[in-house]
């Protein structure tokens, strides 16, 4: 993990992939607005113990959903992040896919990402692709020991895999450690204004949930090209 780290380090400009992130609609020439007003809801129910189905429905954009009104899991202390987040992200997420039963491991990683943006970030198939295994011509960097799997024209996270949800727990890491090198380097995070002004962020600072955008970015990159370079050689 810490060599893979380091590579991604040296490899990649992050503050350009943050702000090639896209998510939905939503850009950062935009002001990430959308992700702002979802981080400002999502986490302040989260410090008032209010996570419940509707932020579900929001992060999923489905409303035939099944979950609680409200979601039984701590997340801060006060307005800080609960300390024993870090230590055992698996124990949190296992928590939470209990009680969203049927929704899989990308939505609970999704709703964690809005409610603790400082400590975890989403976790899809495209990254596994491109960070995991699995899709051996997208593979670029061996960062965890979980596979996807065709499915009709989409890929899929097969259910069951030994490597979850501990794998969960490598990749929050993984997030926390390349936030804390380019803090440690210096490299300014490039938030729109209203993170910081929302309180958010601080100015400048990576949290694991920028860092998950950044390499979103750059596995969706990874991906295009692989597809460009199918359609030349008529690889289908």
């Amino acid at each position: 993990m810490e060599e893979q780290v380091g590579r991604l380090l040296d490899d990649l400009d992050f503050p350009a992939l943050y702000r090639g992130y896209t998510w939905r609609d939503d850009t950062w020439e935009k002001g990430f607005l959308e992700i702002l007003d979802l981080e400002r809801e999502v986490t302040a129910a989260a410090r008032s113990l209010a996570l419940g189905l509707d932020h579900v429905q929001k992060i999923a954009r489905r409303d035939d959903l099944s979950a609680p009104a409200r979601i039984a899991v701590t997340l801060y202390i006060g307005s800080a992040p609960a300390y024993w987040l870090m230590l055992e992200p698996e124990e949190t997420i296992q928590t939470v896919e209990r009680q969203i039963r049927g929704l899989g491991p990308v939505c609970a990683s999704k709703l964690l990402r809005f409610a603790v943006p400082q400590v975890f970030g989403t976790l899809d198939a495209r990254l596994i692709r491109v960070f995991g295994r699995g899709d051996s011509g997208s593979q670029r960097y061996p960062l965890l020991d979980l596979a996807v799997e065709p499915s009709g024209d989409r890929w899929a996270i097969p259910a069951g895999q030994p490597g979850w949800p501990g794998e969960y727990g490598a990749w929050a890491g993984a997030l926390q450690a390349v936030a804390s090198g380019l803090n440690r380097d210096e490299v300014s995070c490039p938030h729109p204004a209203g993170f910081a002004a929302a309180g958010l962020r601080s100015e400048g600072i990576w949290a694991a949930a920028d860092v998950e955008m950044a390499l979103s970015c750059y596995a969706a990159g990874v991906l295009r090209g692989e597809e460009r370079k199918d359609s030349v050689t008529g690889v289908v």
